[in-house]
């Protein structure tokens, strides 16, 4: 029995119908499994173009062995700028570009930030870095010099790494021109009534332009490193972390520098340049120092010292008032493990 051209016609209706159906749905299933890898391209992109500058900045000061590191992971946890179980972190290429080993850093090394740039966690230890040697840190100490200010980190680069050719082909993200102001064009000049500055005395220039170069090992002066930020429009607090004086000795000749003048002297200039930020920075008023008037009742708190031994003692009620003074709005309590006792046991 033949088919009418009609019936066959309608057949061939019937079957492209179910063709088109499913290449339909197909596509429809296709459009939504790349939806989300759209998504977070452009999730990416808009991090990329994310601000230089956190909106705030907490940065923990110290000496060497003072307990800073402590302080500024637990901080960074609280936030939300560092991860509870920490991070993993890519260690930069060395002199000959070979790649550096992935490694787990679980506590603030030197900066945290939150990932949609709203806070940030630095930690700077005074002082910061490291020689090579521990007796080269001695050797070294007089010439170590007082920096303005540490950087965001996208813009930070040793000095001794500024001549490595694979790191001049990195180039200084824009923002550290255009919105922190780092570029030998700009230091030291005075634009719209402001002075700006690298933040160090070593400015990149030509395919370093845009980078603050510092030294292996350096002070921070902490007054001017909150007045840094402050010229750039960032909401910042310098914590000073303050530990028994002969605590941080014992640590610092162990750990940073084995003779015990020089880490006395280190100590010294370092609580000299915390104590000034407290004068300049810390709660408002008129007080009396040595007979000598001084007022800074004009400038809001910014500068906030926290006992180590307070907090050891006291635990978790401490830190909350630490959390309320800083804005944190946060339940998180570390693990409480006094590291005094070793050295008092050692004194004993």
């Amino acid at each position: 029995m033949r088919c009418s051209k009609g019936m066959h016609r309608l057949f061939l209706g019937f079957l492209l119908g179910i063709y088109f159906d499913r290449t339909s749905k197909l596509i429809a299933t296709m459009n939504d499994a790349v939806a989300p890898s759209l998504h977070n391209s452009m999730s990416s992109s808009s991090r990329s173009r994310q601000s230089i500058l956190s909106k705030r900045i907490i940065t923990v000061f110290g000496t060497e062995s003072s307990g800073s590191t402590f302080l500024a992971t637990t901080l960074g946890i609280a936030s939300g700028a560092f991860p509870p179980n920490g991070t993993y972190v890519t260690l930069p290429t060395d002199r000959n570009n070979n790649p550096g080993r992935t490694i787990v850093e679980r506590t603030v090394a030197r900066s945290a930030r939150s990932p949609d740039g709203e806070i940030e966690i630095q930690h700077i230890s005074l002082p910061w870095g490291f020689w090579g040697t521990k007796r080269r840190n001695c050797e070294l100490s007089e010439g170590t010099i007082t920096v303005d200010a540490y950087v965001p980190e996208p813009c930070f680069r040793f000095d001794y790494q500024s001549t490595w050719k694979h790191r001049l082909e990195a180039k200084a993200p824009a923002g550290c021109r255009e919105e922190a102001h780092i570029s030998e064009k700009n230091n030291r000049t005075t634009i719209a009534g402001k002075k700006w500055t690298c933040g160090t005395n070593n400015c990149g220039q030509g395919d370093n332009d845009g980078y603050a170069l510092y030294p292996r090992r350096f002070f921070v002066n902490v007054t001017a490193h909150i007045e840094w930020y402050l010229q750039r429009g960032v909401d910042i607090t310098a914590v000073l972390s303050v530990r028994d004086k002969s605590v941080t000795l014992a640590g610092k000749v162990k750990n940073h520098c084995p003779d015990q003048a020089i880490s006395r002297l280190e100590e010294e200039r370092a609580r000299t340049i915390m104590s000034n930020s407290l004068r300049n920075y810390g709660r408002p008023g008129r007080f009396k120092e040595s007979g000598i008037p001084h007022d800074n009742s004009n400038k809001e708190e910014r500068a906030v010292s926290v006992s180590y031994e307070t907090l050891m003692a006291m635990g978790e009620s401490y830190l909350f008032d630490i959390y309320r003074t800083l804005g944190i709005n946060s339940t998180f309590v570390p693990d409480f493990k006094d590291g005094n006792e070793k050295y008092v046991r050692a004194q004993s």
